[in-house]
């Protein structure tokens, strides 16, 4: 399954499972090294493991980012009365 790294509390990673519409905890270093917030996961919960493999999903984060990224220009753009604050 998917999911996306949401936050950091202290030593646990906060992962969203959207599909499920869950939540799951992992600690730290059971994440690869490249994983951030907001980053794009896939999960493997199999019963062999305590807890859930955890494998960067690179190709998903990029098309996140960039769709994320392209909303915001947009809205940036709008001539109407845009709450969002331009970055200088």
């Amino acid at each position: 399954m998917k999911g996306i790294i949401d936050r950091f509390e202290g030593d646990l990673a906060v992962i969203l499972i959207e599909s499920e519409n869950r939540e799951i905890h992992v600690p730290i270093r059971e994440l690869p090294d490249e994983c951030k917030v907001k980053s794009a996961v896939n999960i493997d919960e199999s019963t062999e493991n305590v807890n859930p493999v955890i494998t960067h999903d690179a190709k998903t984060s990029v098309k996140k980012t960039q769709r994320s990224t392209n909303l915001r220009e947009t809205l940036l753009n709008q001539k109407k009365n845009s709450r969002l604050k331009r970055r200088k």
